[in-house]
């Protein structure tokens, strides 16, 4: 899969976050890169957790979220539908970590939405 089309998927799956989400994020540039620096991530928030910021704070450059485009095509396959779903559910992710939620938390909401499976104790 080209990166035009990976991209073009990714703003669909943009499209298909809930409004109240979208709503909410603050000073957030989503973009594409070509593979996660350990090559087994498929995304990654950078930036400061919304629940950490200040009004004292200095505009800050825009938080990132990053889709890496490899890394998504090794785990699902290049089905368009597989690829838009798996940068839904990274997207959905990674801006967790934007609102201050843990990967506990993100974890477990995974779960409830059949994303992931109930980890063994």
């Amino acid at each position: 899969m080209d990166r035009t089309l990976f991209e073009q998927l990714a703003a669909e799956a943009f499209d298909l976050l809930p409004d109240h989400v979208v709503a909410e994020l603050d000073n957030v540039a989503v973009v594409v890169e070509d593979r996660s620096p350990d090559s087994d991530r498929l995304g990654e928030y950078q930036g400061i957790p919304q629940i950490e910021r200040s009004d004292l704070d200095v505009a800050p450059l825009p938080d990132r979220v990053v889709v890496f485009m490899e890394d998504v095509l090794e785990e699902c396959g290049e089905a368009e539908e597989d690829v838009r779903e798996e940068i839904r559910r990274t997207l959905w992710h990674e801006i967790a970590h934007h609102f201050g939620w843990d990967d506990e938390d993100i974890e477990a909401s995974e779960v409830k939405k059949g994303w992931r499976e109930e980890p063994e104790d």
